[in-house]
């Protein structure tokens, strides 16, 4: 379905599809009817992958996304009826937001360019805010106690509930993608601009092990049991064992991968998409590529998996969404 470019993942709540656009629309979509429940104009760009809880969709709007070009000359955070798409309150921020917001209890949670992350409750009020030395685009993680965001300042964050510093790492180079939280052994991972991919410890921060690579890290890892997965603007992905950083296979693409991978665990299929405008999936324990999609653009947008679908937007305006039992049996 054609909704208009996407780099935001869409997300799926109660048989609802929501992606949000470049041009400032968000889209309610019928997941299995594949129709429009509604769709609202946000008017300015959203980037960030939006966040739905107690049926209320956030998200946040990057107003200078195109060069030279101001749409409200302002950056909101706000929050939709995700029934309905009417607006139920707006918070402006000083700064573009790219950082996804995260809902934590009844906080959001959600870091911006201004250098700040900031707290905000789930009636649009200001809770708490803390300021680092750098623009932040990674989005944050929670583990259940902690949450965990990277900075442009080097810097990897671990706060408390109430936003005071309980850690902080120093990474080499910028960190644009978002913390990767293992429960399976209480680790993170993280990738930097600087091409060095990081396992520490949640509990105190310490680098377990890292990995240097030649080109920068922007994506998200994607990490099952003793194996985490890292795409790169090297074109390539790696599959790597959690516990000793060594390298279990690498694959590459034609392009570069801003995409998060994501992994169906029963079938044990990594999918992602690539710059060089083709969604993957790949055996995650050969790294065997098994299904190749080509669209008419880029793709830097993640995969949503839920309910045996697979939905991801491209920069060609396509909303593309998959069956699982023949992957690519019907696009829309």
């Amino acid at each position: 379905m054609e909704l208009g470019p996407m780099v935001a993942s869409p997300v799926f709540h109660n048989s609802i599809v929501y992606a949000a656009t470049i041009t400032g629309r968000i889209f309610a979509l019928k997941a299995y009817e594949w129709g429009i429940e509604w769709k609202s104009n946000i008017g300015s760009p959203i980037i960030s992958s939006p966040s739905i809880q107690q049926d209320l969709l956030i998200a946040a709007t990057f107003d200078s996304w195109v060069k030279g070009t101001a749409f409200l000359g302002k950056n909101l955070v706000l929050a939709l009826n995700a029934k309905t798409g009417e607006q139920v309150w707006s918070f402006e921020i000083d700064g573009d937001i790219f950082s996804s917001p995260c809902i934590i209890q009844d906080m959001i949670i959600v870091g911006s360019m201004n250098k700040n992350i900031l707290a905000i409750d789930m009636r649009g009020h200001l809770k708490w805010v803390f300021e680092t030395e750098g623009e932040v685009w990674s989005s944050p993680s929670f583990n259940g106690e902690h949450i965990f965001v990277g900075s442009d300042d080097g810097l990897l964050y671990c706060l408390n509930l109430e936003g005071k510093i309980q850690w902080k790492t120093r990474l080499n180079g910028k960190i644009r993608s978002s913390p990767c939280l293992s429960y399976y052994n209480n680790l993170i991972f993280i990738g930097t601009h600087n091409g060095v991919i990081y396992c520490l410890n949640q509990s105190d921060g310490l680098i377990r092990w890292s990995k240097q690579i030649t080109k920068p890290v922007l994506s998200s890892a994607a990490v099952l049991k003793d194996r985490v997965f890292f795409a790169s603007s090297d074109k390539k992905i790696y599959c790597i064992n959690c516990n000793t950083g060594s390298k279990i296979w690498e694959f590459e693409t034609g392009g570069r991968i801003w995409s998060s991978p994501a992994i169906t665990e029963n079938d044990k299929v990594l999918y992602f998409g690539s710059l060089d405008s083709h969604i993957y999936g790949l055996d995650m324990i050969t790294g065997k590529q098994i299904w190749k999609f080509p669209t008419m653009n880029l793709i830097d947008s993640s995969p949503c998996i839920a309910s045996k679908m697979l939905f991801i937007g491209a920069r060609d305006g396509l909303l593309y969404a998959f069956g699982s039992r023949e992957i690519a049996s019907y696009v829309r």
